[in-house]
């Protein structure tokens, strides 16, 4: 976990976790970001993204994945802004389940993005956890 502050006060997080138990998919995590709404749009989400990426690479780790809750139309409740994050962030959609998601009595979809951010060797050595 990674928290960003603004004078003492806890203004956004981002966290990565396994994205599959299998071994095979060791290298893979499963990214998260949140930033408060009324800090959006001041490099907060940037600076959370991009020091999280550093620490994962370090530690040998090779795709992060991100499932974001997708709006078919944008409510009061979600807007597309973490689609467009992430694109900004070097992700690429690679998929998108219709209305599998349910919150604030409405449904919506959920799209699974991906940022390659190491060398896939024949010969890979594990990523160090903790």
């Amino acid at each position: 976990y990674l928290v960003a502050e603004q004078d003492g006060v806890p203004v956004g997080y981002a966290y990565a976790g396994k994205f599959h138990d299998r071994a095979a998919y060791d290298w893979s995590v499963e990214t998260s970001i949140y930033v408060d709404q009324n800090k959006k749009r001041m490099g907060i989400g940037k600076n959370l993204h991009e020091a999280l990426e550093e620490e994962l690479r370090n530690r040998g780790f090779l795709n992060m994945n991100a499932c974001i809750a997708y709006p078919p139309k944008e409510d009061e409740h979600l807007d597309k802004n973490s689609v467009e994050f992430h694109t900004h962030m070097g992700y690429r959609l690679v998929g998108e389940f219709h209305k599998c998601g349910y919150k604030f009595n409405h449904w919506y979809n959920m799209v699974w993005m991906e940022k390659l951010i190491g060398e896939h060797l024949t010969d890979q050595n594990p990523p160090k956890f903790g």
